[in-house]
């Protein structure tokens, strides 16, 4: 950037009009020393060509002109300019603040957060008119600046389905879970778990690339629609051909579905969707199993069916300060 840039930058911060923006490059530009003495020099330039009244430190006055000198005479206090020195040094704190700011804010600047609760579940529709149905206690980061600028990437925590808009240029869309889990889409419609216990990718329609960063020695896989492919937390894939999908799907309508799942398995998910605690009594009824499709809205709603179908007691403790709604499970008898 040239020296005329910067002298008409430190001209609009002496006169108060600097954006910040500018303050920070201004800040960059002075920690060089040899740019220190150079801004003594303009500044001493902008005081000579706005000129103002210097008077002594405790007390100054500045007389009106009269008509009548024996009238009283109206003084106006005038108080000095700041020393130069601390001119200097409070323009540094000042952009050192901002930037530290900046710097804590960074994530909150450069991107926007969608986020979803206890079973809730959210429809965002991004600028690139891709379509992305968030599912409950789950998170997306969209970048603010630069999404069209390389691929377009998104980082989801959590559930979701994405339907993506193909592009004239061809332009990627990857999705980045915190598993280091990069889905790269070459297609146009599927859903991916990423959660504590791992991450999960369903393809509807098309082709997506899978890799796992944390696992360098495995290939990236391609997948085509109907595959359902898991990823364990040390990042080895595993791959499903020709699977019903529209069961991985029920989340959108509340609805889960079960086949021969343990009541452990069952509790999970309700974790999951609803933030709740459950606790087990007996391990024996941990491995129970129960099939079929539910409609829950509340963690209770499929509660209540586990304990007709599996004849079991529901214990409900309210939430504290330390610990979310819990629900114990014990045999009736």
């Amino acid at each position: 950037m040239s020296r005329n840039i910067y002298k008409q930058m430190l001209q609009s911060l002496f006169e108060g009009r600097a954006t910040p923006l500018q303050k920070t490059l201004i800040a960059d530009w002075l920690s060089d020393p040899n740019h220190q003495e150079l801004y003594f020099q303009w500044l001493e330039e902008w005081e000579r060509q706005n000129p103002q009244l210097i008077v002594d430190a405790d007390v100054a006055y500045l007389r009106l002109p009269s008509q009548n000198d024996s009238e009283e005479v109206a003084v106006i206090p005038v108080h000095p300019l700041p020393n130069r020195l601390n001119f200097f040094w409070g323009l540094v704190a000042s952009l050192l603040l901002l930037m530290t700011t900046a710097y804590l804010l960074r994530d909150s600047i450069l991107y926007l957060h969608y986020k979803t609760t206890n079973g809730e579940l959210s429809t965002i529709h991004l600028s690139d008119g891709s379509r992305v149905i968030l599912n409950a206690n789950s998170t997306l980061k969209v970048p603010r600046f630069g999404y069209f600028q390389n691929a377009r990437e998104v980082f989801l925590t959590g559930e979701a389905e994405f339907s993506v808009q193909h592009l004239p240029d061809h332009r990627r869309f990857i999705v980045r879970t915190p598993d280091q889990l990069e889905v790269l889409v070459l297609g146009t419609e599927f859903m991916v778990y990423s959660r504590a216990r791992g991450s999960k990718v369903v393809l509807n329609k098309g082709k997506v690339q899978l890799r796992s960063l944390k696992n360098q020695e495995i290939k990236p896989l391609v997948i085509t629609s109907g595959d359902v492919v898991t990823i364990s937390t040390q990042g080895r894939l595993t791959l499903r051909h020709n699977q019903l999908t529209a069961i991985y799907a029920g989340w959108k309508e509340h609805r889960f579905t079960f086949e021969n799942t343990s009541v452990s398995e069952i509790a999970y998910q309700l974790t999951e969707q609803f933030g709740v605690h459950i606790v087990i009594g007996d391990s024996l009824l941990a491995k129970r199993t129960l099939g079929g499709t539910f409609k829950a809205t509340t963690a209770e709603d499929l509660l209540q069916v586990m304990a007709e179908m599996l004849d079991v007691k529901i214990t409900r403790s309210a939430p504290s300060e330390n610990n979310p709604l819990t629900y114990t499970l014990t045999y009736s008898n």
